[in-house]
């Protein structure tokens, strides 16, 4: 998957919603097939488990959901389409976590270092929870002005993304981690 900057709002939602139910279908799949011992052990390389990357994922969920719905609510409502304008911070962030430009690895920040005990299951469910929220804001991002709306960066809140890069931050960030789960599986 080639990074790609999107001229409107209508194509960055069709993108980010493609790629939320893709990540969401391959948890569900991983729920229904996959063993808690599996999905507890480290990878062969001494990176983190399945459940690690998930439960990483969970804790920005947690900062971002909420916070993308807030902000949202307190704006009006605009449903025309739009261009989408990135900022360099927005572009950086991006790049930074996308798959095929973003540095191998990254130390994950205080506070998003999961620990090596987890109950599997109820991460992955959690997860499930979360990309099935975050689909109905995506949804609902259709109605408003994705570059006038900004999310506080959850490591450095008085760092502000605007909406939309904020939306392609946190999914990009997700891919980069199920792909990190996925060779964890497949060097099984």
């Amino acid at each position: 998957m080639a990074l790609t900057y999107f001229d409107t709002k209508e194509d960055l939602l069709h993108f980010l919603t493609e790629l939320t139910e893709k990540q969401l279908n391959k948890v569900i799949e991983w729920r229904q097939s996959i063993d808690a011992k599996t999905l507890l052990q480290p990878s062969e390389t001494g990176g983190w488990s399945v459940a690690q990357c998930l439960s990483h994922l969970n804790a920005y969920s947690d900062y971002y959901l909420p916070n993308f719905r807030e902000r949202m609510l307190s704006h009006g409502q605009f449903s025309q389409n739009h261009p989408i304008k990135s900022t360099w911070l927005g572009k950086l962030a991006i790049k930074s976590m996308h798959p095929d430009t973003g540095k191998s690895k990254f130390k994950a920040m205080k506070g998003y270092i999961p620990s090596s005990k987890l109950p599997a299951f109820e991460v992955l469910d959690t997860f499930i929870s979360h990309q099935k929220n975050l689909l109905e804001i995506l949804k609902v991002a259709r109605n408003y002005q994705l570059n006038q709306i900004t999310i506080p960066i959850s490591i450095a809140k008085f760092l502000t993304l605007r909406l939309a890069d904020a939306l392609y931050f946190l999914i990009i960030h997700q891919e980069r981690h199920i792909l990190q789960a996925e060779r964890n599986i497949k060097g099984k």
